[in-house]
């Protein structure tokens, strides 16, 4: 658990909050296809008749679509938001609306929780809880959350620990399924008139069923939030504690963590920013040094993890005491592949150093079925447009959002969507990451220089690996991973290599032994050397070992020599080490009988 120590003063008072409005009865109404329809069309000639009379405003155009969605409810709401995602598709402004989606949900009776957690825990609900808030905490288009405190036996004692109790809302399933359904006919009727074919309709809903799936099933986020409490602990962010055994489908009870949520610092820093002030004093707490912790760790999440938080948006982020904070509700987190992953890391190192041309290069990399396009003009374009974005950032005053990565995207993305060029959703979601912490990282610090911060990430990345590759246990694994490569070479490659040389074989003999001769004259150098090496070595820095053998002769020798660090030493054994052990295969592989006597 938490150490209190870190527990933060509130920043709003408890009386002040607004509590979630409680309805008897739950609006179960279905939306018909056709009234769906029918909706989408009035706003598509709307947008028409705008247009036509020259009052086109897209502001309007965004603002309304939201509106829409959010009207629909439900799983529509996460359908704008994966919508959201196609800043390659759609203006900026339109994104920007869809990825603001909330849907002001009201909370359900008391008994359907108790319902819903007898059910799915298989025991009434005062024999797991000691005490259980009947008034809900939150609630949301999924779920609503409830404070209690789990009874957990522990050494024949019972331990109070206080939790917070994610219950799905009744009847979701089929609801999100009839809206799925409706979805999929949409999609199906765009497909047979080839409407916009370059948005990869097939890909959006393979998106849609994952979200559907995901979103539904709370066990996907507890394996999530243990993974990424694993993982963020080297990152020294906390991550709440997930009780597994009492996570099911439709219910998680996962840690309570007694902190400010960055949504509150933000609107009280937005009305009052002397209160702000005078709370960051009292619990030692620097925005500068949590904004650049918060994007140095997306970025590790991205690179090294490989697991990175998918949705950082102001609620999902609990500010304690010494500039430290939490991560919560990690139902939306993300991979990548290892070439895509390397691809991503190239693309922000090239921007980082501002070689435009290869960001744009990489860029186009991401591209799904890249159409006949004039690629130099393309990446012409992108390279103007990142230059565009540089000069931008350089100026003071600016917007956040102006000199933002994700800005930097924007910029290219527009270039992308007037080639008709669809992006790969993987980069889309990790993208989507970026501009959630905007959302925090405009007002934590406004002035963030994205240059500096990624190659301050990089710098301890490097830093990071080079300790990692000094460990016993990833030395070993490089002499195997080395040897296993031989053993690939000798069963798969060499086979080959042997049916192309037959007629030169006898003057591949010669040449091979005459070699392998010379290599093995050079290794047992190597090997006599070695132990040379290892001598002034376990002198420098173990000499209690060698002290009984210790000659003076060789003393007064030894002492000639510079001193050289621990670390250094290591790497001169390692690829000493690795030299004799290349050497050696190379002679196994040119004295195979198969290259003669």
């Amino acid at each position: 658990m938490i150490n209190k120590r870190y527990i933060p003063t509130p920043i709003i008072e408890k009386k002040k909050r607004k509590k979630v409005k409680v309805v008897e009865k739950l609006d179960t109404r279905r939306l018909s296809t056709s009234y769906v329809f029918l909706r989408f069309l009035v706003y598509f000639l709307g947008v028409q008749i705008r247009r036509f009379t020259g009052k086109s405003d897209i502001q309007k155009t965004a603002t309304q679509l939201r509106e829409i969605f959010e009207e629909f409810g439900g799983f529509w709401v996460k359908v704008g938001q994966v919508l959201a995602l196609r800043t390659d598709l759609f203006p900026n402004e339109i994104c920007e609306q869809l990825r603001s989606l909330q849907y002001e949900a009201v909370g359900f009776p008391f008994e359907i929780a108790r319902s819903t957690i007898e059910s799915e825990l298989g025991a009434p609900i005062d024999q797991i809880f000691e005490s259980f808030d009947e008034q809900p905490l939150a609630a949301a288009s999924i779920a609503q959350i409830h404070r209690a405190v789990l009874l957990k036996k522990k050494d024949k004692k019972k331990k109070k620990i206080p939790v917070v109790v994610k219950i799905q809302r009744p009847g979701l399933a089929d609801a999100f399924q009839r809206d799925l359904d409706t979805i999929k006919i949409f999609v199906k009727l765009l497909v047979y008139l080839n409407f916009a074919s370059y948005f990869r309709w097939d890909e959006f809903v393979v998106e849609l069923d994952k979200t559907f799936k995901e979103e539904l099933d709370f066990r996907y986020e507890a394996a999530n939030g243990r993974r990424m409490k694993k993982n963020l602990k080297f990152h020294k962010i906390y991550v709440p504690t997930v009780y597994q055994k009492y996570c099911k489908r439709r219910v998680l009870v996962m840690e309570f963590i007694d902190g400010v949520l960055m949504a509150d610092y933000i609107k009280e820093l937005l009305s009052d920013r002397a209160k702000v002030k005078r709370w960051d004093d009292e619990n030692d707490v620097d925005r500068k040094e949590v904004a650049e912790k918060l994007y140095v760790s997306l970025l590790r999440q991205i690179f090294e993890d490989n697991l990175y938080h998918g949705d950082l948006h102001p609620g999902n982020i609990i500010l304690l005491r010494k500039s430290k904070f939490v991560l919560i509700d990690l139902g939306s987190t993300g991979t990548l592949d290892a070439e895509l992953r390397k691809i991503y890391l190239s693309y922000i190192n090239a921007l980082s150093e501002g070689d435009f041309p290869r960001a744009s290069d990489y860029y186009i990399r991401f591209g799904v079925d890249v159409p006949k396009a004039n690629i130099p003009r393309v990446r012409v374009e992108m390279a103007r447009g990142f230059d565009s974005w540089s000069a931008k950032s350089e100026l003071k005053g600016l917007s956040y959002r102006e000199k933002s990565l994700g800005r930097a995207t924007q910029e290219v993305t527009n270039v992308a969507f007037g080639y008709k060029i669809p992006t790969n959703w993987a980069f889309l979601k990790v993208s989507r990451s970026f501009f959630a912490l905007d959302g925090s990282l405009q007002y934590l610090l406004p002035e963030l220089n994205t240059f500096k911060i990624i190659k301050k990430y990089n710098k301890e990345a490097d830093r990071r690996a080079l300790i990692n590759s000094l460990r016993p246990e990833n030395i070993r694994a490089s002499f195997q991973k080395f040897s296993d490569t031989v053993s690939q070479y000798n069963d798969l490659i060499l086979p080959q290599v042997r049916q192309r040389t037959v007629p030169f074989e006898l003057t591949v003999n010669r040449s091979a032994l005459t070699l392998a001769l010379i290599l093995r004259s050079l290794s047992s150098v190597l090997l006599i050397g070695g132990f040379g090496t290892l001598y002034v070595f376990l002198y420098q820095q173990y000499f209690e070992i060698i002290q009984p053998i210790n000659v003076e002769v060789i003393d007064e020798v030894v002492r000639q020599l510079p001193y050289i660090p621990y670390l250094e030493w290591v790497g001169i054994l390692i690829a000493g080490g690795l030299t004799f052990r290349i050497l050696l295969g190379c002679v196994n592989i040119l004295e195979r009988k198969e290259f003669g006597n």
